[in-house]
Formats: structure tokens, sequence, C-alpha cells
């Protein structure tokens, strides 16, 4: 990121640790605040009607959450929420916006990350869809205590 982007985000920033299961955005509902991770992961989940949840990415250091915020919009159908604790810079929403709009730069750049999100995502589906863990030969079903 430029010095000059980096100068309109970094002061709305607010760092925050994050523990594990800490709810980022809810499926469907306002998304309020984006995170920038600096340490663990977050997890991105599919929840469909009856319930059952699938992971669909992954946000590490390298990214953030609010991809839908980028994309114009202000919600998601997925839930986000920390898999691994760590370390977050938040800002709000609102704020990340008006940045966007004040920097094309910004913008880009923020699309940029949304396309490789979208690629990641793509690829969990494909490894969900095709892969399979095969049993070990010689390996012992354990059933539990």
């Amino acid at each position: 990121m430029s010095p000059a982007d980096l100068a309109l985000v970094q002061p709305h920033l607010t760092p925050l640790v994050v523990a594990v299961r800490h709810e980022i955005e809810r499926p469907n509902r306002r998304i309020e605040s984006v995170y920038f991770m600096d340490a663990g992961i977050a997890s991105v989940v599919a929840v469909q009607a009856d319930e059952t949840q699938v992971e669909v990415g992954l946000v590490g250091p390298e990214g953030m959450t609010g991809t839908a915020v980028v994309l114009g919009g202000d919600q998601s159908p997925h839930s986000t929420y920390i898999q691994v604790a760590g370390e977050a810079q938040w800002i709000k929403a609102d704020q990340l916006r008006k940045a966007m709009r004040a920097s094309d730069s910004l913008r880009a750049l923020l699309l940029k990350y949304v396309q490789t999100f979208m690629v990641q995502t793509t690829h969990t589906a494909i490894a969900n869809a095709r892969a399979q863990i095969n049993r070990r030969p010689g390996a012992v079903d354990f059933d539990g205590p």
C-alpha cells in the first residue's frame, strides 16, 4: 500500500486482540467494520438454510474481511469469525468506503485482493468437491474411548 493510501486509512484503524470465535460478520447482516489481520486467521463460512456450515475461505495477515464492502455492498451471505486467535486492525466500513472514494489506487489495490480471495474460494470449492481422504493401509478404526 502506498504511503498516501496508508495515510487515508491509518487514522481510522483500531488495533484489537481477537480471540477464537470472535464474530466479525454475520450472514445477511450489515457489515459495520472491516478487519485487516496482523496475526491469526479468520474463517469465511457459507451457512446453508439447514444451518450446515462449510468453510469457503481463510483470511490471514495478507488479507482483509469485508470483501462485500470493497465491491460496493453492505452485507454478505457468509459468516466470518476468528479461527486462530491473533491480532487485527479494524476500520469502520463507512470510513473505508470514504477512503476508497478518495483514492483510485487504494480502490484498485483492494479490488485486486478481492479477486485473489475469489480465486481462493474457487479452489476451496474444487478441493471440497473432488478431494478424498483415503484411508491408509493398515489403519485402525478408532471409535473413541
